[in-house]
């Protein structure tokens, strides 16, 4: 693409990821919350390994890339000798002219680490434009495991190696029905400022909810590697939710209220 250049990743330039305070991937957006925790979690994650790019278009930042080696990444993976492609994103102007850059990305990527690793393993998502399989497969992924929506991904650099893993669900939500109450298990990263939006709404719901004494609220992070597998659950997630052990969509307020009130009154019942 024209007028474009890419930037390694420091703790200098990581407050130019499109998805921190001022990016343009949220900005206009109202997202509740400290967001400043994308920048922290990112300067955490530089200590421990991870490398990346951030790509400007005429001097604008408009994209980046994020790697890791397997046995830090905080992903639920499984894969020796080899790196976690984690995040990637580019900000177009409509659904799909980010692909094409978020390609180039991923070959940054994949030039930079062929001749000292084993080989990349990521997390596919059956979605034309966030984290799609298919364009991964484009670019020599192959899918090692399916779990619903989510495909992990591997592009190994020499075919005996062996095929990465995802590590058997460690969590099991609560479901506390037939003690009358709601236990509601909710997890979220620092690395995405939405999760972070996220988090703050749904306490800020179950505050407002009737009936909070009914409730049984727990929040876990999943910034780490060992997080990642503690609260791992299938399909795998860095954000979910569960109501009494039910997998429920993170979505608007009112919706989310009403369910919870849903719920309660069920109990209720």
């Amino acid at each position: 693409m024209r007028g474009v250049k890419h930037v390694r990743l420091t703790k200098d330039n990581v407050k130019d990821i499109v998805c921190c305070p001022g990016g343009l991937e949220i900005k206009g957006k109202e997202l509740e919350g400290d967001i400043n925790q994308t920048v922290t979690w990112r300067h955490k994650m530089l200590e421990e390994g991870m490398k990346g790019f951030v790509s400007y278009q005429h001097g604008v930042p408009r994209g980046f890339v994020e790697y890791m080696p397997a046995e830090v990444a905080p992903f639920p993976i499984n894969a020796p000798d080899a790196v976690v492609l984690m995040c990637y994103h580019w900000v177009g102007t409509n659904k799909t002219d980010h692909l094409a850059p978020e390609k180039d990305l991923i070959n940054l990527v994949i030039d930079e680490v062929r001749e000292n690793c084993s080989s990349i393993t990521t997390l596919g998502w059956d979605h034309p434009t966030h984290y799609p399989i298919e364009m991964l497969k484009e670019l020599g992924f192959a899918e090692v495991e399916t779990h619903e929506y989510i495909s992990l991904m591997w592009l190994p650099f020499n075919e005996e190696r062996q095929k990465p893993t995802l590590v058997v669900p460690q969590f099991k939500p609560k479901d506390l029905s037939t003690e009358g109450r709601l236990a509601i298990d909710v997890a979220y990263s620092n690395r995405c400022p939405y999760c972070i939006s996220h988090i703050t709404r749904i306490e800020k719901i179950i505050k407002e909810t009737p009936g909070e004494e009914s409730i049984r609220f727990h929040a876990h992070h999943i910034d780490s590697r060992e997080e990642a597998i503690q609260w791992s659950v299938s399909p795998w997630n860095w954000e979910w939710l569960f109501l009494n052990g039910e997998r429920v969509a993170i979505t608007s307020s009112e919706k989310i209220h009403k369910l919870m009130l849903d719920k309660l009154e069920e109990l209720e019942a």
